[in-house]
This record gives C-alpha cells, structure tokens and sequence, in this order.
C-alpha cells in the first residue's frame, strides 16, 4: 500500500527537477526536526509542524513541475516583517484568503534560496546540527553507488564541493580517497539531489564511515603506510594458483573493494532479487532465510581478466552472480584452461 507521502511525490514528474526540490526540502525538513502532516485530498502536499506545538507554519505543495511552497499564518504571526521581507527578497504574489505568502520552486537551488532567507529572518532552525540529514535520507544509497562514486573520483572527478580528506583515507584500487567524498558523491547520485559536506559527518563511529565499511571498503589512518595486497584463498585455490600470476590477479580483482556488494545491488535492482546465473538456485528459497544470500558471489565473465591494464575500471555487466558451488565449478575450469596452455616440456 502506498504511504501518505508515496501519494504526494507520485504527483511529479518522474527523476523531475521539481521532485528532487521536494525531497531536498524534506531531508532539510527532517533535519530540523519538523513534523509531517501529509494532505493528499484534491491538492496533494506536505505541511510542516513545529516539534514542540500543533501548528504549521510551512507547507509544500506538490505540482507535476514545481513545489508551491507556502509561509503559513503561523510563521507569520510570529515573524510579521516576513511577509514584506519575503517580497522584497522573491518579489510580490496574490495573497490567498489567509494572506500567506507562496513561491514557487521549480530546483534545489531555489531550494537553497528559500532556507538561506528564512534562517537570515530566523524563521527556520540555523544550529549547525538542523543541516545534518537524517540516517534515514540516505536509505536508498547501495554498493553500487558508492561503487561508482568511487571509481568516478579514483579516475579524477572533482566536480563536487568535498575536500581532500585530513585524518583518513578510503583505499580503493591503489588509490587513496576521501572517504566523505566518496559517501557524498555516492549519496548524491542515490538521492537525485546534491548531497553536500554540511550534510553529514565523517569519522569514526559516523553513518559515513560505518556505511563504508559494511561494503567493504578499508578505512586508515592518513599516517598509515599502504597495505601489502594479500589475497585470503582456500588451500585449493592456493595450490592451483601457486606459480600462475594470471589466476591470481584473476582472484585479486574479483575481491575488489566493493566490487561485489555492488554487483550483487545492482543484479537486485535489476531482478528483484539474487539468484546463481548458471544453475539459477536461489539461495533464499533454498535456505528460507535472506542469509543464504551469502552463498551468492561475483565472478568475472572474462577469463582474460587478469590481462587487463592496471587503469582499468571493470563495468558491473562484466561480472556475473554465482552459487559457491558454480563459482567453484568455474574456478576449476579456468584451472583447466591455464593448464592446458602451459607448454609441455620435454
């Protein structure tokens, strides 16, 4: 069943300007501790309620390509310079009978504009604390875009408002990232709106760093010298690698940081849930658990993989999702063909 505000967004343009306006004003809504009190009868919006008191001093509207965002009698009793300061900052409107004033914002932009005005007249919330978006904002991000966030920035992107990291670095195929950057870039994809450093902490113990490391990527101390790559491998796979480079840089890249929490994110995304290509066994039916997911693990199509140049960034259609026991299957296979290239020696 669709939720109240599931009913609201459904009146924008789908990935619209104006939809990822309204979700950037909630998440700053959310963040300063506003109430909801959604409308969803002939005019579908969102009214904000003081924490403390039943009253609305704000309300977001919802039209295909903009929000109508209204200063309500509340806030304007309160403040009752607003109303002028609002048109002299905006430009004049048609008050409606309750003599509220409403603009219009089409981009997080306006967005930004609107809350900049009401936190200089101190009519919204200006603690440090009320830019800080809620654990619950960034519920959409995945492996894969955190995935994504960091290959874009290991390959130079800069075109984002976070800098170079000062107590910690990410480590990510032979790079050393900012991790806020990454969870930031990562988070602005997912979001479909700028996610800024003001928006979230880094360091231990934060939903940042936390996140980050549940998808595998590796945390240091900026002083900490870079790790020597060891790969862990089962005693089979250590015997028949032993002495074949190629087969170990084939295991190497498939145990890329994050490289497979984001595949596996994405063939969910993709399928609606995961399940082994080749043998199409699906872990949670067999197992009756979402545990059994675990058995589910990411493999290179491309048995040349570990020719590939240092630079390269493996697209996620290049891997695959296999049951340990096709993963296995196939790692003999591959066995099989470095063996029978080896020559004969006689």
């Amino acid at each position: 069943m669709a939720s109240d505000f599931d009913l609201v967004r459904a009146n924008f343009a789908p990935a619209s300007p104006a939809l990822a306006a309204f979700d950037y004003l909630i998440a700053h809504a959310e963040a300063s501790a506003f109430v909801f009190v959604p409308r969803i009868s002939a005019v579908r919006g969102i009214e904000l309620q003081w924490p403390d008191r039943k009253l609305n001093p704000f309300s977001a509207q919802a039209h295909a390509d903009h929000v109508n965002f209204y200063l309500r009698s509340p806030i304007l009793r309160q403040h009752p310079q607003l109303f002028d300061a609002a048109v002299a900052a905006f430009g004049p409107v048609k008050a409606n009978s309750r003599k509220e004033y409403r603009r219009r914002l089409y981009t997080t932009a306006e967005v930004d504009e609107v809350l900049a005005f009401l936190r200089k007249q101190g009519a919204w919330p200006d603690h440090r604390h009320d830019r800080r978006f809620l654990a619950a904002t960034f519920e959409p991000l995945t492996g894969e875009h955190l995935w994504r966030a960091a290959q874009k920035i290991a390959s130079g992107y800069s075109e984002h408002r976070f800098g170079p990291s000062t107590e910690y670095d990410l480590l990510f195929d032979q790079h050393r990232l900012p991790p806020k950057a990454v969870f930031g870039v990562a988070a602005t994809e997912a979001l479909g709106f700028e996610v800024g450093p003001e928006n979230f902490s880094g360091g231990e113990n934060t939903l940042c760093f936390r996140t980050l490391r549940a998808y595998g990527y590796r945390i240091v101390p900026k002083d900490e010298a870079d790790p020597i790559y060891r790969v862990d491998l089962p005693d089979e796979d250590r015997v028949w690698t032993e002495g074949r480079l190629r087969l170990i840089a084939h295991l190497r890249r498939e145990r890329g940081t994050g490289l497979a929490a984001a595949k596996r994110d994405q063939f969910r995304a993709l399928h609606g849930r995961l399940y082994c290509e080749r043998c199409g066994m699906d872990p949670v039916e067999t197992f009756g658990s979402d545990l059994g997911e675990a058995c589910i693990e990411v493999h290179h199509r491309d048995t040349l993989v570990a020719e590939m140049t240092d630079d390269h960034r493996t697209a996620l259609n290049e891997l695959q999702c296999l049951c340990a026991n096709c993963h296995r299957v196939t790692h003999r296979e591959l066995k099989a063909m470095e063996i029978d290239q080896v020559p004969v020696r006689r």
